[in-house]
């Protein structure tokens, strides 16, 4: 069972925040998963950019999609030290023979 979504707006970024934390640095996430991830974050910290700041509203909404898409892709993915929901936790669940 997964668990419940916080009702409020900033709790729930935080999650959000804090599970995209523990992908990038988890060591068995893909080199192409943290590679997408860190040069995502470097475009959106770059001063170059496809739409450059200056520009009014276009300028900070192609890094703010940027990063919304990279989180959202982060948080699809499962942590990977987390057991599967339908797996057994313990040796105790499992029948012996």
């Amino acid at each position: 069972m997964a668990p419940p979504k916080p009702a409020n707006f900033l709790a729930r970024f935080w999650q959000t925040v804090r599970h995209t934390q523990k992908i990038l640095f988890a060591p068995t996430t893909p080199l192409y998963v943290k590679t997408a991830l860190v040069l995502g974050l470097l475009y959106c910290l770059s001063p170059w950019d496809v739409i450059p700041e200056w520009v009014p509203v276009l300028g900070v909404m192609d890094d703010l999609a940027l990063a919304a898409l990279l989180v959202a892709w982060a948080n699809r993915m499962a942590l990977p030290d987390a057991p599967p929901e339908h797996a057994p936790h313990d040796a105790e669940e499992t029948p012996q023979r």
